[in-house]
Parts: structure tokens; C-alpha cells; sequence
């Protein structure tokens, strides 16, 4: 069937389209049409979480890597670290003493890398958690997706599944995600590392040693430095050092550096 003249004119065209011109006109109209998911504004897919391609003399959806960041926010807002994630960002890191300036610029720079560890270990309340927050959400922001270990709530609830069908599936949302923050590693009350089981150590290993084989971005705080963790597990600990490298931040226990008893220190 001819296309009438005036429809041609209206596409600003003056002759009938071939097949491939047509599906170059399909994939233009859309990915220019606005979509309505929301959370995430993303000028790429905008807002509709595929892109339109042409492959092998057809027209195919591949998906936009918005949706990793979507997911990612979907997550963080389930966990209810959405607020956390708001609040602790560089910007808001207040410096309080010279100290606080060398811990900002090497999370800081952290963030530039494409691979290996960033490790906080040491004194309560000098802001570890507030800086390694603001690291995950500057990779949120380069388009990473990103997952939350919170080792109080989330280590029991693997180990309870370690011998459910589940546990594979479960554990590798945190082997392979693109970054991983492990949020209080063996938390210890008083420094106390016999109170870090060895089903702990069973757990952390697998997770860390996975990740630092493949070099992927970890994330790790605790309220106990490197060579506590070393002496915890020398094999899990060297890692954790081998991939920190310059990025091993240790903080001596000191309550002049607690920020929340800086008032009547």
C-alpha cells in the first residue's frame, strides 16, 4: 500500500522508507519517548529502563543500566538505610580534627578506583560508618549497583541458612554484587575477638575471599583494626590487607576521637 504524500510530508520525508530505514525510525521514536519509573532520573533510557538497538536486521530492547542503580534503591529503601545513605555523604562529614581530613580524602579517593578494598577498622564514633556510606553512594551515583552487609543483622541470618537450598542463592546477592559494604565486621563488645565464632570466620571468608580473587570493589568497617582480624584468622585478615593496600585505614583506640563523647572528653 502507498503512503499518502501528506504523511510523508508531516515524517518531513519525501520518499517511501526501506525496511531498514523504518527501524531506525522505530528505535529513535523510542528511545526519545519519556517512561514513568520513578526513584531514579535517568536520561539514558529515560525513565523506562530499556534502550532500543538494532541487531541482526531487527529491533531488540537491551536493558539500561539504570535498572542496577534502581534495584540497588529498592534495596536500600527495604533495609531502611535510605535516610543513612541521604545523611552521611562527604559533604556532611564534619571535620573536627586533622585526623578526620586523612580518613575523608582516602575514602575520598577510594571512589575513583575500579577495583579492590577500602578497610576502617579502630575507634568507635569517629565516623568510619558516615565515610564508608558516602563512599557506596558515590558508586551508586557512577551507575553500580550495591549491596548492604550489616554484619549484626544480616551474618545471623546466613548462618542460620547454611544448610537450606537458599544459602547459595542468598549469599551470592553479596559475593557478586558490584560493590559490597560490610558494615561492622565481628562486631566485638570491648574489643573481646574470642567472641568471634568460628562460623563468623567460616562466613566472612567466603564472602571476602571471593571478592578479593575477582578484585571487585569491598567495603569494609569495624570496630577492630587489621591486626585484630589477623589474629582472628591470618588468612582472612592478609587479604583484607592485600587489598586495601594504601586504603587500610586503622584508627588506635582513642576517646578524644569519639565524636559522640568528643563534649566531656
Amino acid at each position: 500500500m502507498e503512503i499518502p504524500k501528506a504523511i510523508l510530508k508531516k515524517l518531513n520525508i519525501d520518499t517511501v522508507p526501506g525496511y531498514e530505514q523504518m527501524l531506525e525510525m522505530q528505535v529513535e521514536a523510542y528511545n526519545n519517548r519519556e517512561g514513568d519509573l520513578k526513584g531514579y532520573d535517568c536520561r539514558i533510557c529515560k525513565n523506562k529502563g530499556y534502550i532500543a538497538k538494532i541487531s541482526d536486521g531487527n529491533e531488540v530492547l537491551s536493558e539500561c543500566k539504570c535498572m542496577k542503580i534502581r534495584e540497588t534503591l529498592r534495596r536500600i529503601m527495604e533495609s531502611g538505610l535510605e535516610k543513612q545513605l541521604r545523611e552521611c555523604t562527604f559533604k556532611n562529614y564534619e571535620i573536627w580534627a586533622e585526623w578526620c581530613n586523612v580518613l575523608k580524602d582516602t575514602a575520598v579517593r577510594f571512589t575513583e578506583k575500579e577495583k579492590g578494598f577500602l578497610f576502617m577498622g579502630g575507634q568507635s564514633g569517629c565516623g568510619k560508618t558516615h565515610l564508608c556510606t558516602a563512599a557506596v553512594g558515590q558508586f551508586i551515583k557512577k551507575g553500580h549497583s550495591a549491596r548492604y552487609f550489616v554484619w549484626r543483622e544480616d551474618s545471623p541470618r546466613l548462618k542460620a541458612l547454611v544448610n537450606d537450598t537458599s544459602y547459595t542463592t542468598e549469599i551470592n546477592e553479596y559475593k557478586k554484587a558490584d560493590v559490597l559494604y560490610i558494615d561492622d565486621l565481628f562486631r566485638c563488645r570491648q574489643n573481646r575477638i574470642e567472641e568471634v565464632s568460628d562460623a563468623d570466620v567460616k562466613l566472612a571468608f567466603e564472602i571476602i575471599d571471593f571478592r578479593a580473587r575477582n578484585g571487585m570493589l569491598t567495603i569494609i568497617s569495624s570496630n577492630i583494626d587489621i591486626e585484630q582480624i589477623i589474629d582472628i584468622d591470618e588468612a582472612l585478615g592478609g587479604r583484607i590487607f592485600q587489598m586495601s593496600g594504601d586504603f587500610c585505614m586503622n584508627i588506635p583506640n582513642d576517646r578524644n576521637k569519639n565524636y559522640r563523647l568528643r563534649k566531656i572528653c
